[in-house]
């Protein structure tokens, strides 16, 4: 599971891999720094196919996964790269509004290939 670490503690590990795999339902938090490309703006293809493969796994086990993203504001930022400034509220919102689709067709082609669909219940 290389795209959801476990942290490691000397004397907390056992315990912390235990419940990781005990768990029935897990809630994934994804920010702006891993799903997209800070210098692009593009939505990083293969570390999320890599997160989406672990997910697989965990559903293979019974668990449910639930993914909690950032970044839409950061991918969607990439249609106004050519300003020399801060970003205005609106062009924020615009950003936001362009980068969710962006993700969401992200996260559904790599589900697909999986056999899978968003929102769905497995």
């Amino acid at each position: 599971m290389s795209s959801l670490p476990v942290q490691q503690h000397s004397a907390a590990a056992p315990t912390s891999s235990i419940r990781l795999l005990s768990a029935r339902r897990l809630i994934v938090k994804i920010g702006s720094a891993l799903i997209g490309d800070p210098e692009t703006g593009e939505i990083r293809g293969s570390w999320l196919e890599t997160l989406i493969e672990d997910v697989v796994r965990f559903f293979a086990r019974g668990q449910q996964v639930i993914i909690v993203t950032s970044g839409a504001v950061a991918v969607g930022s990439s249609h106004f790269n050519h300003l020399d400034r801060s970003l205005r509220v609106e062009e924020k919102q615009t950003a936001a509004a362009i980068g969710q689709v962006q993700l969401m067709r992200a996260y559904e082609r790599s589900f697909k290939r999986h056999g899978l669909a968003l929102g769905k219940y497995y």
